[in-house]
């Protein structure tokens, strides 16, 4: 499959999303509130979803129609309807959100492009459903959600568990290389944990837990324990506090809703990847991501251009400026190899 197939799909799917009339579509005002968000830097998601894509096909020694690819996390399901517009031969996408799955098969009844299979839930639904259609899957790629994953370990278990050769891809904008990112979601960070982000913010929510489940302890233990157990579960915490052992957050910033265990954009080394899929036989490559070229201003539209070809260029280094990066993992021993040729 040539690039120029790309090329056309991402264009004619962009003029096709920027089409739709969101606000009399039949779905949700949080999805309608993210779409806007999307909509006008759309040809730039679609090329990041097409770069996987392209990379996942390639390494796969099939064709797109031999293909069944997981749109994990699928949102608006956007990415689902460019790899049928590529021709990949069957797609499911998986969202934990019913709105989001609601959004992306209205958008599909509208479009006429979009996923066979819409599944609600998350890895143990996608297993379930591989499961009892004794399904395989080849590919699956993910966007901006490995970093707000809770348990990475049982994720990539899960994902392993339905086929023991599936190529994942992940874009994420937790880049642990770029100084300035890191810095901007530092910040978001910090403020999900002082209040000035949200209210009540996560530090409040661990404190007022913990004088609930245990009114013994007094106030400086309060304090510590809230401090101690940042980065956890309402249930993980009442299980540290019971058996008296006080964790120590691995990093200084990454924190997460101790509702749920959604990571604020957690930045983890590449490293802790590896470690989570060395017990699979697993290879994880990094692939340097791009800026939006497509800008109202010739200014920003030089800027973005001379910082992509900067990235380019400079082989690892490049890691430093880019604004994403493609976490590709890998079956050791297969033929995927990432095609971007400053790939770590």
């Amino acid at each position: 499959m040539k690039n120029t197939i790309y090329h056309k799909a991402v264009q004619e799917l962009t003029e096709k999303l920027q089409a739709v009339p969101y606000e009399t579509l039949s779905i949700s005002s949080y999805n309608k509130s993210y779409i806007k968000g999307m909509i006008p830097a759309i040809g730039y998601f679609l090329k990041i979803y097409a770069t996987c894509l392209q990379q996942g096909i390639a390494g796969s020694g099939k064709s797109p129609r031999e293909l069944t690819m997981i749109d994990f996390g699928g949102g608006s399901g956007f990415l689902s309807m460019l790899a049928k517009s590529i021709g990949i031969g069957h797609v499911i996408y998986v969202d934990l959100n019913p709105l989001s799955v609601q959004a992306a098969f209205r958008l599909k009844e509208y479009t006429g492009t979009g996923a066979d299979l819409f599944l609600e839930g998350s890895t143990e639904q996608l297993a379930d459903w591989c499961r009892d259609t004794q399904s395989k899957p080849d590919l699956l790629i993910a966007t901006d959600l490995i970093e707000h994953v809770y348990d990475l370990k049982r994720f990539f278990s899960g994902l392993v568990s339905i086929n023991p050769a599936l190529t994942m891809y992940f874009t994420t904008a937790s880049t642990p290389y770029n100084p300035y990112v890191k810095r901007k979601l530092r910040k978001i960070m910090d403020s999900c944990e002082t209040g000035s982000a949200l209210s009540p913010n996560y530090f409040t929510k661990r404190y007022e837990y913990i004088r609930t489940q245990f009114p013994s302890l007094n106030e400086g233990e309060l304090n510590e324990w809230a401090h101690c157990t940042r980065g956890l579960t309402f249930g993980d915490i009442n299980n540290v506090i019971q058996s008296d052992l006080k964790p120590v957050p691995s990093d200084p910033w990454n924190t997460c809703d101790p509702e749920n265990g959604n990571w604020t954009e957690r930045i983890l080394p590449i490293q802790k990847y590896r470690d989570y899929l060395k017990p699979y036989a697993y290879d994880v490559i990094v692939s340097k991501g791009f800026y939006n070229e497509q800008r109202d201003s010739l200014v920003k539209w030089a800027v973005c251009k001379c910082l992509n070809s900067l990235i380019a260029l400079t082989g690892k280094m490049g890691l430093l400026a880019a604004p994403f990066i493609i976490i590709s993992c890998l079956p050791q021993g297969s033929s995927c190899k990432s095609d971007n040729p400053h790939s770590t």
